[in-house]
């Protein structure tokens, strides 16, 4: 046992597979916790309590300089070359009240050896002048602005949610306190902060009695202590008089006593949608029940369609708003906000004066749905269970506040996290105790409401003043001035990326792979699931039971994965290819079916309202959307989650639903109208905007990933608006009934269980009721395992060429770029080419790897990675928030040819570290049962990679030559920068546009330019597609999740 680190607390967490301990060091007040929640993944979070009065960004700069190297290991990137060999990731953030450095591994030795290093690298970071330089904000020898952190920010703030809560902050806390600074730096204040600066916050915060070591996963305690004993060894001892501690030794602002009502301007020039932001300092983060009353009060007023905001301005005919999202701040005090969108211009200060009535109606015992709240309480208490069940992270949260504000003597710890004896008070209090505590924190206590809408003048004013700027800093410089900053930055360059010796690299061994444990589940098989796979149980008890309660000819496919849980996850998997191609555009409409009304054949009709409630009592989540998993995306899947006890309950809600769903007429018109009045929000995320090209372009109108574009379906949208109001809406039931019947079919669905389902009561003959309802006629087109419909087979004319065009999309606020190329690779995913391109991508694009220090080292972009796409069958390249698109395409371009010709040579270290850091990405994708058992799916279901598929795949990358990663960069990554073999999407400003588009057509792409405050048509017809067709969530990521 440790002689410095005192046992603190200790104690088995009541409602999770956990533990948690805490020491703290006597010597230096560096604390321990460990949250022990057995999963191959050892997850690390290093927190420190940062507090600032002002918009310098010095928590955001040195959470990026610390990764820049320490005094001890003083080279940029060790951490993250070291990382990436141990089969780690290595991350951090920055929060206006925190700094987190996270670490996390596949397996305790690979940690156990970075653990030291990098907690070294937070207390002892180098914090040079060079690294200050490149990481944080520089002027380039063309009078550019760039810089890490700068980019980032440029990337952000002209976004209507940044500038809305930058003004709340400010109004709703007082200018001294370090609440209302933007942490993240705003670039006007970048542009003038000095190293120095950052060196003196770091002395003042990164204390080790301010910092918190929080570990979860599987460890060996005895070797942690014994770790962490030696690394504490070397730290500063406590002073005599104790340091001040960030927040809790400073004031704290108390909940406002006058209302504020403040209107900012965001830059757009789409003029019909604001959004309104509203908030409260709440009670004292000490008063665990409060918090959680406030979590409750969040989930009465938004938590669904049927919550009492929803109700009012969300789910009504023509809506003062397209979503609500309550919001809360793990401050002294919890803040708590309501973020509106969509909200028409000149109904902004209306629904402002609306959400604040409500909320006092509801102080009113005669107004309060206390039946209502207790559903919920009951509700959120099942579901954070069964959230806990599944991962340590909420712990590791729990745990990081509890470092930020907890007291010394580590007592909050179990206060915050063993029990759930709040939620049971809760499940108790009246309707008068409810109306009080609302009372208290939403009408005694004042709001902030800051109004924000749209206005071209911003852009106009924004525009004027970047062209002031680069006049003014090319007239400051002059030509022989801006030469000399190049070349400063070149020398600071040079040195940040000084080679790190081998020997550094080397000396720590690496970690044996063999040695990660794998999530292991339990596969079983049942009715028309004939498969040979020998993964599948033949003997045991739930085998038997299945075996036995399988009725005779059962047509219904079902697959189950087994692990030990009290819920269970049932999906339905459908194709979509039975759905006549021109229908395929209402399923942004159809997504919906789990908020309408039904009704059943004996009369009973259920409103939809009591559909909402009833489906909450009895289900933890409920879903209906496109691809399995995030993958396979021209599939749809009905997702439901429930406890093992409420088997038949879930499967008759499936047969209501699906069977029994009625799209009335009021409703599908609030549904639309909300689809079309999201419309001017979605227009504004650039990176959305460049997919949504990227998909109408490369697929055809089959494809559903078209199909859910939302510039794509604008005009179908609004057409069908127009049906209703011209009386047609018949035309529309006969289309939706027609989808229903064509996809939900027995003959077209596969069943999935995963979770507790050795606990299920009859397991499979619980199914023939749903399959009574579900017969219908076989078609060529059903659901085919051996044939299941993928990306590559909906490819439009354009995608299927894949050659010498370029699609620039422009949106008026943009400040920065994205870019996405893309060229043609093998789809099948046994390809030997695959493992091949797998590692080359990893030895490129690697943390602190070519890529990471060519284009976002150079401040190029924030990001820039190499990505295959093997169910679309392309290779791509993309750029994430590019302060300069054309250098780091041109950057990029110039690695790739000095790796393939040899120029830059690819060593055995680079391949040692790329396979492990495919291990740590193979390892994370399995991290827990659940996710286990659907790659075991994946895997063997849909992909046909076989049971063993991680383990061969690691077996073939050990076969990889370097002559065999130079075939596939000269193969595949050379054609992704020759215009003859590519296809290139960009969503930039309109000031870079011009110049970029010259820049592309000089390199031999034929340029299309498409305004994306165009009408549906014109956006269509400059895109080179035709227009109509809406866009689903999955596309606002944007990216495929191929995820090996």
């Amino acid at each position: 046992m440790s002689s410095q680190f005192a046992l603190q607390t200790s104690f088995d967490v009541e409602y999770a597979p956990a533990s948690i301990k805490k020491w703290r060091s006597r010597r230096t007040g560096l604390s321990l916790t460990y949250v022990n929640q057995p999963t191959p993944m050892v997850n690390g979070y290093f927190a420190v309590a940062t507090e600032i009065p002002d918009d310098s960004g010095c928590p955001h700069t040195l959470e990026h300089l610390v990764f820049m190297g320490s005094k001890k290991y003083p080279y940029k990137g060790l951490l993250d070359s070291l990382g990436q060999r141990f089969f780690s990731y290595t991350n951090a953030w920055t929060a206006i009240d925190r700094t987190v450095y996270t670490l996390t591994t596949a397996g305790w030795e690979g940690f156990q050896k970075l653990l030291p290093i990098y907690l070294d690298h937070v207390f002892n970071p180098i914090i040079n002048d060079e690294a200050c330089l490149t990481e944080v904000y520089h002027i380039d020898g063309k009078g550019k602005e760039k810089g890490v952190v700068f980019s980032e920010m440029q990337g952000i703030e002209s976004q209507s949610w940044f500038v809305l809560y930058l003004e709340y902050y400010r109004s709703l806390y007082s200018k001294d306190s370090g609440y209302s600074s933007e942490t993240g730096g705003l670039m006007s204040e970048l542009r003038h902060l000095t190293w120095d600066q950052i060196r003196d916050f770091h002395k003042a915060m990164y204390r080790p009695d301010n910092v918190g070591v929080i570990i979860t996963g599987s460890v060996d305690e005895k070797e942690l202590l014994e770790t962490m004993e030696a690394f504490d060894a070397g730290l500063p001892s406590l002073p005599e008089t104790p340091h001040k501690r960030p927040w809790l030794d400073s004031k704290v602002d108390l909940p406002l006593t006058k209302e504020v009502i403040k209107e900012v301007s965001f830059p757009d020039d789409d003029e019909s949608m604001g959004e309104l932001l509203i908030g409260w300092i709440g009670p004292n983060a000490e008063n665990t029940l409060a918090v959680l009353a406030l979590d409750m009060v969040g989930c009465y007023l938004a938590e669904s369609p049927i919550s009492l905001l929803n109700k009012h301005l969300v789910e009504v005919e023509n809506p003062s708003a397209t979503d609500i999202d309550i919001i809360t701040d793990d401050f002294l005090r919890i803040g708590v906000n309501f973020y509106v969108g969509g909200v028409p211009v000149g109904e902004l200060y209306n629904v402002d004066k609306k959400i604040k009535e409500l909320l006092e109606s509801i102080t009113h015992e005669e107004n309060f749905d206390l039946t209502y709240m207790r559903q919920l309480v009951a509700q959120q208490k099942i579901k954070f269970i069964s959230k806990t069940e599944g991962s340590p992270l909420t712990l590791s949260n729990l745990a990081i506040s509890e470092v930020i504000y907890g007291k010394h003597d580590g007592s909050d710890l179990s206060k915050w996290s063993k029990s759930l004896k709040e939620q049971d008070e809760l499940a108790t209090w009246t309707a008068k105790q409810w109306c009080d505590f609302i009372k208290t924190n939403f009408i005694e206590s004042k709001p902030v409401t800051i109004i924000g809408k749209p206005s071209p003048q911003a852009i106009k004013d924004n525009k004027a003043e970047n062209r002031k700027r680069n006049k003014t800093i090319r007239e400051e410089y002059g030509e022989e001035g801006l030469t000399k900053l190049q070349r400063t930055l070149d020398d600071a360059q040079a040195k940040n990326d000084a080679p790190i010796p081998d020997d550094v690299l080397t000396k720590f061994g690496k970690p044996d792979a063999s040695k990660i444990d794998f999530i292991e589940t339990d596969s079983y098989q049942a009715g028309q699931n004939d498969s040979k796979l020998t993964f599948y149980k033949k003997d045991g008890p739930l085998h038997e039971r299945i075996k036995k309660d399988t009725p005779e000819d059962f047509p219904l496919y079902v697959h189950l994965e087994d692990y030990k849980s009290q819920f269970v996850t049932a999906q339905l998997v459908f194709s979509s290819a039975v759905v006549p191609p021109e229908l395929l555009r209402y399923f942004s409409l159809v997504e919906d079916i789990f908020s309408v009304s039904i009704k059943k054949p004996d009369g009973t009709y259920l409103p939809y309202e009591e559909v909402i409630t009833e489906l909450n009592n009895d289900l933890l989540d409920f879903d209906l959307d496109n691809g399995f998993d995030s993958q396979f995306v021209e599939l749809i899947t009905v997702t439901i989650k429930f406890e093992v006890g409420k088997y038949e309950k879930a499967i008759d809600w499936l047969i209501n639903v699906l069977k029994y769903s009625v799209f009335e007429e009021s409703r599908v018109k609030v549904i639309i109208e909300k689809l079309i009045n999201s419309l001017p929000d979605k227009k504004r995320n650039d990176e959305l905007m460049m997919y949504s090209s990227q998909y109408r372009t490369v697929f055809k109108e089959t494809s559903l990933r078209k199909a859910q574009d939302s510039i794509h379906t604008e005009g179908f949208y609004r057409e069908l608006m127009q049906k209703i109001e011209d009386g047609k809406f018949a035309e529309i039931v006969a289309d939706i009934d027609a989808i229903k019947e064509k996809l939900f079919n027995v003959n077209n669905m596969k069943l999935f269980l995963t979770g507790g389902c050795s606990n299920l009561e009859n397991p499979i003959s619980s199914w023939s009721k749903f399959v009574k309802e579900f017969n219908g006629a076989k078609s060529e087109a059903n659901l085919d395992l051996e044939k299941v419909p993928r990306s590559f087979q909906f490819k439009s004319e354009i995608g299927q060429r894949c050659s010498g065009q370029a699609f620039l999309v422009t949106t008026p606020a943009s400040e920065t770029t994205h870019l996405i190329a893309m060229t043609p690779i093998p789809t099948d995913y046994s390809d030997i080419d695959i493992a091949r391109i797998a590692l080359a991508s990893e030895i490129l694009t690697a943390m602190e790897g070519p890529l990471w220090r060519g284009v976002r080292g150079s401040g190029l972009a924030y990001d820039a990675a190499i990505r295959r796409m093997v169910e679309s069958g392309f290779l791509t390249f993309v750029i994430y928030r590019g302060a300069d698109a054309q250098q780091a395409w041109e950057t990029t371009k110039k690695i790739v040819h000095e790796h393939t010709s040899g120029e830059a040579e690819i060593d055995q270290i680079a391949i040692d570290n790329a396979v492990a850091g495919i291990v740590n990405s193979l390892v994370k994708a399995e991290s827990n049962n659940h996710d286990a058992a659907v790659n075991k799916v994946l895997d063997n279901i849909f992909k046909k990679r076989g049971p063993n598929y991680a383990r061969d795949f690691l077996k073939s990358l050990g076969s990889v030559t370097k002559e065999d990663l130079l075939e596939v960069l000269k193969k595949y990554f050379v054609p992704l920068f020759e215009p003859k073999h590519s296809l290139l999407f960009s969503c930039l400003p309109t000031t870079t546009a011009p110049g970029f588009q010259d820049f592309l057509q000089k390199q031999g792409y034929e340029v299309s330019l498409e305004e994306i405050n165009a009408t549906a048509d014109e956006a269509a017809q400059n895109s080179g597609e035709e227009s109509d067709g809406s866009e689903d969530s999955d596309g606002s990521s944007g990216s495929e999740s191929d995820a090996e």
